[in-house]
């Protein structure tokens, strides 16, 4: 089983570098678009106050890493007590 891991953590590997790559490659795009239309953007105005781009993503991604926290001590608790005493 030991193969599988190395195997998974390989593609991982490979696939979160694809998409650092991407991500990159879509950040330079949008200061590029950004940099040639922000002149010409108008301006809102909100009636109340709205949270932040980055408010709202510090919210999104604390509460996922709850989430994932949360689900790998269930699952770690599923196989501890799904597990017979005699193969521990």
């Amino acid at each position: 089983m030991a193969n599988y891991v190395k195997l998974a953590a390989d593609a991982g590997d490979q696939y979160l570098a694809s998409l650092a790559e991407i991500q990159e490659n879509f950040l330079k795009a949008s200061a590029a678009f950004t940099a040639r239309f922000a002149a010409n953007m108008p301006s809102f105005e909100t009636p109340a106050p709205v949270p932040t781009a980055q408010e709202v993503t510090d919210a999104s991604f604390a509460f996922a890493q709850k989430l994932l926290k949360q689900q790998k001590t269930f699952t770690e608790k599923l196989f501890a007590s799904s597990t017979p005493a005699s193969s521990k």
